[in-house]
């Protein structure tokens, strides 16, 4: 296999991840109403206030899980980021010229992975830092 089938297989199983992720999202929005007069960054702190301790074990479960997926997803992305470089390099330093259709596809997935790669990131530490200020 060469490396554009490398890549092609981690672009996948990215997207595949990416789906299962919003199908997940989708369904509990469906599944379960907002609370009213409540903003959506403030529930956690009034659920907490006063949640019973099955409801707190189950949201700790849920942002374990949520947690070890984003993690998983930057795991394969910094895959994707790794396999993409050496191409992109590839495409720009080929005797023959560049290219243009795969230069601007691999440039749009490897733009594409650094910024969910980041948000990502992000969205990681921000939850670690609001754990530890909550013990």
């Amino acid at each position: 296999m060469n490396r554009d089938s490398y890549i092609f297989i981690a672009f996948c199983v990215f997207m595949l991840l990416v789906g299962m992720r919003w199908r997940q999202r989708w369904k509990e929005a469906r599944k379960k109403k907002t609370e009213a007069g409540v903003p959506k960054n403030q529930r956690p702190k009034v659920a907490a206030a006063g949640e019973p301790e099955e409801v707190r074990v189950r949201r700790l479960r849920r942002e374990k899980r949520v947690r070890l997926f984003t993690i998983v997803q930057l795991v394969v992305l910094f895959g994707l980021l790794v396999f993409m470089i050496p191409a992109l390099v590839k495409d720009i330093a080929d005797p023959g010229g560049i290219v243009w259709q795969n230069f601007v596809l691999r440039a749009l997935i490897f733009l594409f992975a650094i910024y969910v790669f980041t948000i990502g990131y992000i969205k990681i530490f921000r939850k670690k830092s609001e754990d530890r200020e909550e013990r």
